[in-house]
């Protein structure tokens, strides 16, 4: 941020340019507004002194598409006429959000510079007669664009700059002659890089499909066997499976005795560990027939000078005897504070900035695992950690056993991450026709497989989130817990689900609607003693422990509540409501820019990056409404509020609805934008009844 620009966030924290509203001074028609409101369910109360009821709709076209703006000048023209105008909707805008984002940022990386000039000049790069980019240096430095701001926030924390010369605010740290990038450690301050980068050499076996899955295929024909064997069986006697039933609640009740079957996972274990004896002892006996066959020639070279050998480290026998679930490392998940995976706004910068305020569980954005499997690179991006996220899951979402099994064995031998979520939960359209997402649990057997598998290859804890169910009218979330909760080893009283996550919501419902806990409730008493967290409608401490204190979930999950108020969990940590001013938001989006910068980069890719990444974030920060311009707390997520104004300009620019308004922001903190820069949020589900 410039110093222009800093002044300019100061004024307007400074300023306010709307006068606050007199009693005495307002007509019969305004107050009579005012009175409705306060009494009209599903609107936020806001004080009288704040309302503006003099605010006029305007709809702003500079950042909107142009077929939206065609629909703007239609809808404009047959105004004027005379004949009655036909009534026309923006229908789809988000449509082609990443066609219009993708648009505005072709010309991201447009300076041809070599990858070894812009780290370390001309004579690092192996390939300059063959190399096709410009390692021209001097030619850059001439028709470089001016900085953004003249501080480098990499080069002001670590000292170095891993952009150099293509760096956006790099007058700090570029010698203006030579462009030699400069470095000075900074003694106190190490540079810690983010955890879980993409393997090049990973990336070259998925994209070449000669990734080694054995152990996952073997797994997933043992588990198709094993399950397609018990159905049947139980399919022809299902007496017997009342019976087993019944002697489990006896068991449970009494401690009689221990039975002498074994579960499923229990044979999977052991058919693992034949089929790995069974090729290791194969193994054996090729190389004592080949060493057999060898003349005696070959044996006394042999004995009289031995073959050299490497050790690669340290030799383990993981990939011979599996982890039972009793063996595996197990997290506390009672009464932690958990921030729900968000797809696009969950990344890794906003995770940081939630951490920063007491969260104390993450989880990466939802993965495909097709996606995965196929090498794609924006996929991996997804798994990102950073150091400073103690406890983080990876979320998956996949409709078949064998790329869900697939997927975690190599996740389990390539990243770190401490738990492993699969998502059935996801409403998009798109996931849910593939059978992904809701979709999965209304296929059983295969969501059985899958979690079965998946507990077998993986040395870390499962979890799973969930929906009530697809359709409002049939919640079905207590039959999948159930059926869940049985899948055990029956020698411990491990299961193989360690945690569920429930959404308040079916599919159907989506967001407008107020989320079920008394459903909720229901499905934590029947997941006993598996953990369960509720998720939905969670915006203040009150709702936070009325929640914990009244149902009989282990914890709960925050979604929304954190995009809005991130400093939420800080408020349930000490049992207050914060009134957080408009400055300190505000230095909590500079916050955001720096950790985007360090994760994306400091050049104009890395810049833009960030700016569309902020730009959706505040698509859900303005709904906030500060704690000072309420007449009642606490204020419930879905309230509607009338049109206000804040404290200062800065507030008020901060709660605006005008997408134009969230780009000025941006401005403050990344400089001016492209004329041609558009932008449409991904997100735009209603949040109100």
């Amino acid at each position: 941020m410039s110093l222009d620009e800093e002044d300019t966030s100061h004024s307007l924290s400074q300023k306010a340019s709307h006068a606050v509203n007199d009693a005495s001074q307002l007509n019969e028609e305004q107050l009579s507004k005012y009175e409705v409101w306060k009494t009209q369910p599903g609107m936020a109360q806001i004080k009288l002194q704040y309302i503006d009821f003099d605010h006029e709709v305007r709809l702003k076209v500079e950042h909107l598409s142009e077929t939206d703006k065609k629909l703007v000048d239609e809808a404009n023209t047959e105004a004027n006429d005379t004949v009655e105008p036909k009534k026309k909707k923006f229908k789809g805008q988000n449509r082609k959000h990443l066609e219009i984002n993708a648009r505005s940022s072709s010309n991201y990386n447009d300076h041809r510079l070599c990858f070894f000039v812009i780290r370390g000049g001309l004579e690092n790069c192996p390939y300059q007669s063959k190399c096709k980019h410009e390692h021209d240096l001097a030619s850059y430095l001439s028709r470089r664009p001016a900085d953004l701001s003249s501080n480098c926030y990499m080069f002001d924390t670590y000292g170095k700059c891993a952009f150099g010369i293509i760096c956006r605010f790099g007058q700090s740290h570029i010698d203006p002659l030579t462009g030699k990038n400069l470095v000075v450690p900074r003694p106190n301050q190490t540079y810690v890089e983010s955890l879980n980068k993409y393997p090049p050499m990973l990336k070259h076996l998925l994209r070449r499909k000669k990734y080694n899955y054995t152990l996952s295929d073997r797994l997933v024909r043992i588990a198709n066997k094993q399950i397609t064997k018990a159905n049947v069986a139980k399919r022809n006697n299902p007496s017997a499976g009342e019976a087993e039933t019944t002697n489990e609640q006896h068991h449970d009740e009494h401690d009689v005795g221990e039975k002498e079957d074994r579960s499923l996972v229990d044979i999977y274990y052991s058919a693992l560990q034949t089929n790995t004896n069974q090729n290791q002892a194969e193994t054996n006996e090729n190389q004592q027939q080949k060493e057999a066959d060898g003349n005696d020639d070959e044996q006394e070279q042999q004995t009289s000078r031995p073959v050299p050998y490497r050790t690669l480290g340290t030799i383990t026998d993981a990939d011979m005897i599996r982890l039972k679930p009793r063996e595996k490392v197990r997290i506390d998940f009672n009464r932690r504070l958990y921030l729900a995976p968000l797809t696009t706004v969950g990344n890794l910068p906003f995770r940081r900035i939630c951490k920063e305020y007491g969260c104390e569980i993450t989880c990466g954005e939802m993965a495909m695992t097709t996606s995965l499997l196929q090498g794609q690179q924006s996929e991996f991006a997804l798994l990102r950690r950073h150091p400073s996220e103690t406890i983080f899951g990876v979320q998956l979402c996949g409709s078949f056993v064998d790329t869900m099994t697939r997927t975690v064995q190599m996740l389990e031998e390539n990243f770190d991450f401490d738990f492993i979520d699969i998502n059935c939960a996801c409403p998009i359209d798109l996931v849910y026709k593939k059978g992904a997402g809701c979709a999965i649990t209304r296929r059983t057997i295969d969501f059985e497989r899958i979690c079965r598998s998946i507990s077998c290859i993986s040395t870390h804890p499962i979890t799973i989130k969930l929906r009530t169910g697809i359709l409002t009218s049939e919640n079905n979330a207590h039959e999948i817990i159930s059926l869940a909760k049985s899948w055990k080893s029956e020698h411990d009283e491990n299961h193989v689900v360690d945690l569920f996550t429930l959404h308040g919501r079916s599919k159907e419902m989506r967001y407008s609607k107020n989320a079920d806990w008394n459903y909720v409730n229901q499905c934590a008493q029947v997941a006993n003693p598996i953990p369960l967290y509720g998720v939905g409608d969670i915006y203040s401490f009150e709702d936070y422990y009325q929640r914990l204190n009244e149902t009989s979930v282990s914890g709960c999950m925050i979604a929304r509540g954190a995009l809005i108020k991130p400093w939420l969990f800080t408020e349930i940590q000490e049992q207050r409501t914060w009134d957080i001013s408009a400055s300190e938001r505000f230095d909590m989006l500079k916050r955001y820019t720096n950790y985007g910068l360090e994760h994306w980069g400091s050049d104009q890719a890395g810049v833009e990056k960030t700016r569309r990444f902020l730009l959706e974030w505040i698509s859900f920060l303005y709904r906030y409404i500060p704690v000072g311009l309420l007449e009642r707390l606490p204020h419930r997520l879905n309230e509607r509020p009338p049109y206000f104004f804040g404290r200062n300009d800065l507030e008020t620019l901060m709660a605006s609805k005008l997408c134009s308004d969230w780009v000025k922001l941006t401005e403050l903190l990344l400089g001016k934008v492209a004329p041609e820069f558009q932008f449409l949020p991904k997100h735009k589900a209603n949040a109100y009844g």
